[in-house]
């Protein structure tokens, strides 16, 4: 009867666990601008991108953590998984350039 009990319990609280809203944000979702172009890095890790001349690309991101334990997103563009790189508020091109803090452009959140 206890195992019966047991495994009762248990059920209910995997039910309970996954009906309720279990959405974690990454602090890099969101809409923000740089330079002009417009990323929006949706909840699902797609991208849309909307460039000054009004062209789109739909792609994909992705947190990455680099073997010192340093913390980026890795933004798709073309093809290329590893096109942009965002770190604190900036994007940049390259993995050097984030890792030097040379060339970053500033990004501003939209709210």
């Amino acid at each position: 009867m206890n195992r019966i009990l047991g495994i009762a319990t248990f059920l209910t609280v995997v039910l309970l666990a996954s009906c309720g809203e279990n959405k974690q944000n990454h602090p890099y979702e969101g809409t923000f601008t740089a330079s002009g172009i417009t990323f929006v890095l949706k909840p699902d890790s797609t991208t849309h991108i909307t460039f000054n001349d009004s062209i789109t690309y739909e792609g994909k991101w992705m947190p990455a953590r680099a073997s010192d334990g340093m913390e980026f997103v890795n933004i798709e563009f073309g093809g290329y998984k590893k096109y942009y790189y965002l770190k604190n508020g900036k994007l940049y091109r390259s993995e050097r350039e984030m890792r030097h803090d040379v060339m970053g452009v500033k990004v501003q959140y939209i709210e």
